[in-house]
């Protein structure tokens, strides 16, 4: 785990923005290079529960990559920081803007890595999400994790933003007061334009279930009685399952990239017969140094070992059951 300097979009390191690098520990049968993920932060920055999330990627065996979206404006602390969010989230709406340049760096830099197989994909976090969704359908990368972001106002816009896309996996709350039935009409979308996809609800969930940056501010109570933010221990449990089996499908060898790989059900469920995928958390670093086969990743396996890298959550089986 470091914090590097991205060269940035102009390719000058001079004028590049910081980013937090987490690696998978190499082993004898796992010694590397790694598929690429490029974290998108939510609009609390680059927080301790942004790095978080990094961890669990690369303790999955994945090279993650947070970079700061918010360290160009230069106000990114207390109550400056609000109008540097107000202006990122201005440009989720708008689907331009320096920030899109930023990532598209980070993207170039991960891939470019000695640790990365060049293979990258994206996720992102309520604002990172309505990233994520709209990155899905550039070029450059091979799979997205859409998570409670933004959308598009309407219909046509969002068929424009994920029309040609790399496959999807979509998580939403069904309590979520900000995005009330925005699952299904993500669904829609990447059905009408046949892009491969895991799209969920979880309908105990509210907004920002996956992540804890919410739980950690002073304005817990308002956020959870009136914007319908909170952690949801289970459905975050599930969602990273969901996560890791999609991408082991789309960045690992043998995955295709953009209209290829197994299909939702298959990613979801293990196989064509609905079995639940077996996912059996490793209890202790060293047991088994192999990277769990596609679709059968755990929430988090042997990384949790290395300080700072976080392993949390159920097996598949018992997420079901719960």
């Amino acid at each position: 785990m470091t914090t590097t300097t991205v060269p940035g979009p102009d390719g000058d390191s001079a004028t590049g923005m910081p980013a937090y690098v987490s690696t998978p520990p190499a082993t004898r049968r796992d010694p590397g290079p790694w598929p690429g993920v490029v974290v998108v932060h939510d609009a609390f920055g680059m927080s301790d529960d942004m790095r978080d999330q990094a961890d669990w990627l690369a303790a999955a065996g994945y090279v993650a990559m947070l970079p700061d979206l918010y360290a160009k404006d230069g106000r990114t602390q207390g109550w400056g920081r609000v109008p540097c969010v107000a202006r990122t989230l201005q440009q989720v709406s708008r689907g331009e803007g320096p920030a899109f340049a930023r990532i598209e760096a980070a993207r170039a830099a991960l891939a470019a890595r000695e640790d990365c197989t060049g293979t990258v994909g994206v996720i992102g976090f309520c604002m990172g999400g309505g990233f994520a969704l709209l990155l899905a359908g550039r070029p450059g990368w091979s799979a997205a994790s859409v998570n409670y972001g933004m959308l598009p106002d309407d219909d046509a816009a969002l068929d424009r933003a994920v029309e040609g896309a790399c496959p999807v996996v979509a998580s939403y709350g069904g309590r979520d007061k900000m995005l009330a039935g925005g699952a299904a009409r993500v669904e829609a979308a990447l059905d009408r334009a046949g892009v491969p996809h895991d799209v969920r609800e979880y309908p105990d969930a509210q907004h920002g279930f996956i992540t804890r940056t919410a739980d950690t501010s002073p304005l817990v109570p308002l956020m959870r009685r009136v914007m319908g933010v909170s952690h949801d221990h289970e459905a975050s449990a599930d969602a990273r399952r969901r996560i890791l089996a999609f991408f082991d499908v789309h960045l690992r060898d043998g995955g295709t990239g953009a209209g290829g790989g197994a299909e939702p059900s298959q990613v979801a469920a293990g196989d064509a017969s609905g079995a639940p995928a077996s996912a059996d958390v490793v209890a202790a670093a060293g047991s088994d140094d192999a990277p769990p086969a596609a679709g059968e990743a755990p929430v988090g396996w042997i990384g949790a070992a290395r300080p700072g890298t976080t392993r949390v959550g159920r097996a598949a089986g018992d997420a079901a059951s719960a």
